[in-house]
């Protein structure tokens, strides 16, 4: 999904392009990201003349001039992403915003015309993001929307003593309470695994297991890397459409060696996530309740050596078998039959 760093680049190209446009005509060729709270809604905002845009945790917000009531909010979830496309052939990419000569590409999902004779187009190729068109302020129509999290890059509310509180506060793994909106504004899937990469915390480690050194790595690990992913974003200024990951340390580099130490980066599962880490620079430090009986089994045996040989079980102090009958017919060597005298009673006779 765009996540901080990239809606910090896409929201004010679209305030720039969009400020003062109003929406002439909407197409909506994929119904399943249309979420709507009123009858209508597609003329609830013709004509509605677009007075900003802005950034609310992972949305994208499009806000109208009066006499209009209405808002739209756009979660991108996944592959959402937007372009302003000019209807004519021509393919141009001027300030970060890039024109296509196909009128309707694949992922196409709901186009908005503007009054200039240009687009907004919001594309999304797994169809998993949402448009919600809803009365104005009303945030809790739309699920995440209304309850949102301290904002990590405003210093004067994103404080260690408030951070701290934060993670003591949590029961569960350090990863999922990063990706929490409602408590941080914000990180996604990508940049939870830098932020942890940079700290050294293994992404299972549990938020309450911390010490006061951890948590003040950690708060200076969500500012760095936040800051640092927005500004090298900026600098590169991509089409609104294009989202630049390239530069990340560990995240989608399963197999690849570790930047900081050498180490094979591993991959695993953490609620329903996948998170990406070094095993050397992020140990897991968990205590687990889990007991391997193939170890304590084999540790409960004596070793083997070559003076003291492992007997089969029953046969110390047994004596020796006696050895089994010839088979018939075999080639072993009879004893020879020993002389005897004459038959009972009766003496020998020799010639004289």
């Amino acid at each position: 999904m765009p996540e901080r760093p990239d809606l910090e680049h896409v929201v004010p190209v679209l305030t720039r392009e969009l400020s003062g446009k109003s929406i002439t005509a909407v197409r909506v060729k994929n119904p399943v990201v249309m979420r709507v709270a009123m009858r209508d809604p597609i003329e609830a905002i013709h004509g509605a003349v677009i007075r900003a845009v802005a950034r609310r945790a992972h949305f994208v917000q499009l806000f109208f001039e009066a006499p209009s009531r209405h808002e739209i909010a756009v979660a991108p979830m996944l592959a959402g992403r937007f372009s302003i496309a000019s209807p004519d052939d021509r393919a141009t990419r001027e300030r970060g915003v890039a024109t296509h000569a196909d009128r309707s590409p694949a992922d196409l999902a709901v186009t908005f015309a503007l009054s200039d004779g240009r687009e907004l187009r919001y594309r999304d190729d797994v169809q998993m993001g949402k448009v919600y068109v809803i009365e104005a302020g009303r945030w809790d129509q739309v699920p995440g929307l209304a309850n949102i999290g301290v904002d990590v890059l405003d210093p004067k509310v994103f404080s260690r003593d408030r951070f701290r509180a934060l993670v003591r506060a949590r029961r569960d793994q350090i990863k999922v309470f990063l990706m929490d909106k409602s408590a941080l504004d914000a990180m996604g899937n990508a940049y939870a695994d830098e932020v942890l990469f940079e700290a050294r915390l293994h992404p299972k480690t549990f938020a309450r297991s911390l010490n006061d050194a951890e948590i003040t790595r950690l708060h200076a690990a969500i500012v760095k890397v936040l800051s640092e992913a927005r500004d090298e974003i900026a600098r590169r200024d991509p089409p609104i459409d294009q989202k630049i990951r390239d530069f990340l340390k560990v995240r989608n580099r399963h197999g690849s060696p570790c930047p900081r130490c050498g180490a094979t980066i591993r991959k695993a599962g953490v609620h329903g996530h996948d998170a990406f880490y070094c095993p050397a620079c992020q140990p897991d430090g968990r205590q687990t309740s889990i007991v391997d009986f193939g170890k304590l089994a084999n540790s409960a045996k004596p070793p083997a050596t070559e003076s003291t040989p492992i007997e089969a079980p029953g046969t110390r102090d047994k004596p020796p078998s006696p050895p089994a009958p010839a088979a018939r017919g075999s080639s072993r060597p009879r004893a020879p039959r020993s002389k005897k005298g004459p038959g009972k009673g009766g003496t020998s006779s020799s010639s004289p």
